[in-house]
């Protein structure tokens, strides 16, 4: 019997400077199959991933303290790793974000997956089209 290999859980970045909710969100998804590498800040981000880490997906607050905001290292991360999928999240209505996928807080654990899983169907999708 030739089973199919397990494929390996899809990697977030997840940039959070509110250590608590650093936590519940890195247990949520953790708990959601997914593996988690979880920083304070946007410019901690942008040092692993020129350090040679790699994600799937980066999820990231948008207003954090530091030399780069949430908006910004999704910028960043468009222009140096297209391939990441970026969803940022806020508690704030009155800020532009391009056209990055957000999810307003505060939202519920299936809220955050389904989101996640959105992001990932539509980033496979445009690949797909090309």
């Amino acid at each position: 019997m030739n089973e199919e290999p397990a494929q390996p859980p899809i990697h977030v970045l997840l940039v959070e400077d509110h250590m608590l909710l650093q936590r519940i969100l890195t247990r949520t998804l953790n708990d959601g199959g997914f593996r988690v590498t979880a920083v304070g800040s946007a410019d901690q981000a942008v040092a692993l991933l020129e350090g040679g880490a790699t994600a799937d997906i980066l999820l990231s607050d948008i207003r954090m303290p530091g030399r780069l905001d949430g908006l910004q290292l999704a910028q960043w991360v468009r222009a140096h790793h297209p391939a990441v999928v970026i969803v940022l999240q806020t508690a704030f209505t009155d800020m532009e974000v391009d056209d990055f996928r957000v999810l307003r807080k505060p939202f519920t654990p299936a809220e955050l997956m389904q989101c996640l899983q959105d992001a990932l169907d539509e980033s496979r999708t445009s690949k797909s089209g090309q």
